[in-house]
């Protein structure tokens, strides 16, 4: 318990951290020095942009993608996006390399800080973004990834079947002010309850959700993900942890609110012992790029993930079922940076005289 107490408190020390520069990006123009980039790649050479599909780069240029923590689903998306991108790499000489973060708002955070090429963030922090709802500025949409679907994971031993039996139970909500936080409030209150309904609340990271479980310091966390996850298998394998879905109809009523949810299905079979399709709700994962990154850059990593679609589907679990038109037409609330526009108008899905 001491030891989860501790993390609560660190992980409410990183919030207050990151709030700080989030205040300082707001206050202060951030210069566009991006990290893991070699000094003066960043910089556009000044001359005029052409037509990216008829003109090569006449040497190597570099692009970062900041994911998420080393075991979640948005580092390994963003290594995938990199190997899509190094199946073409004759043709644009850039090289791609995935970085960690702390997830969705860390990753806001770091492209307000000028620190951040490419960024993988949830729909609804897109929506919130392309509505002012949250500062965003430089933000602009490149392609949508993944659907992420809810789940709870539960004790082996609990009697937990649905949302509402949390009341009194020991939960882990993630840190204040941390995307999964917010999703966790929501879904709280589709069930009329707050926090103070819960038993026991901690505020550590996700990452350690597995020791929490499975060393019975709570009863339940929640993840937002694409499926299969590791997270998932490796809570069902060390302690026996269930999988609870997130389908109700105070779930329903949320998503018919808010364009950026969707009802879905984790479909059978996705985990050992699932023989039916679990109900839930959930958002899309999306790649946004800084506006300031050359067009060159971003165009390239939209084709080169485009065109080497099948591959991009195998490289990790949740990809297997991504739809290229959805990739386009789905969740791309902030516009569209001139590079993506640019693909995207080349293969006729973006009209000439649409905003970028």
């Amino acid at each position: 318990m001491r030891i989860w107490s501790l993390l609560a408190v660190l992980g409410l020390g990183i919030f207050l951290t990151g709030l700080a520069f989030a205040a300082s990006a707001q206050t202060e123009k951030p210069p566009f020095d991006p990290d893991a980039i070699p000094p003066g790649e960043y910089v556009p050479s000044g001359e005029k942009w052409v037509d990216p599909s008829n003109s090569m780069q006449p040497h190597e240029t570099f692009v970062a993608i900041y994911g998420g923590s080393a075991k979640g689903t948005y580092f390994q998306v963003a290594g995938a996006i990199c190997a899509a991108m190094q199946a073409s790499f004759n043709v644009h000489h850039i090289r791609c390399v995935a970085l960690r973060s702390q997830g969705d708002a860390s990753n806001v955070n770091l492209m307000n800080l000028g620190r951040a090429q490419f960024a993988i963030i949830q729909s609804n922090t897109n929506h919130n973004a392309a509505s002012g709802k949250i500062s965003m500025p430089y933000g602009r949409s490149v392609l949508s990834l993944h659907d992420e679907l809810g789940v709870l994971m539960v004790g082996r031993n609990t009697k937990i079947q649905k949302i509402s039996d949390l009341r009194g139970k020991r939960v882990n909500l993630t840190p204040e002010g941390s995307s999964s936080r917010a999703l966790w409030l929501d879904l709280l209150a589709t069930e009329g309850m707050t926090v103070g309904d819960l038993g026991r609340v901690y505020a550590a990271a996700q990452d350690l959700n597995l020791r929490g479980l499975c060393d019975g310091y709570i009863d339940a966390y929640a993840l937002w993900v694409g499926h299969p996850t590791p997270p998932v298998i490796s809570s069902m394998t060390t302690c026996g942890a269930r999988v609870v879905g997130m389908r109700s109809p105070g779930i329903e009523k949320l998503v018919a609110a808010h364009p950026y949810f969707f009802l879905g299905e984790i479909p059978a079979h996705s985990y050992a012992g699932q023989d039916q399709p679990i109900a839930s709700y959930g958002f899309k994962a999306t790649l946004v790029a800084d506006s300031r990154v050359s067009p060159y850059l971003v165009y390239w990593l939209t084709r080169s993930v485009h065109e080497n679609l099948d591959l991009f589907r195998k490289l990790y679990p949740p990809l297997a079922s991504i739809d290229a038109r959805a990739m386009f037409e789905k969740a791309n609330f902030l516009p569209f940076h001139e590079g993506a526009a640019h693909y995207w108008r080349e293969i006729g899905w973006l009209s000439n005289n649409a905003a970028k």
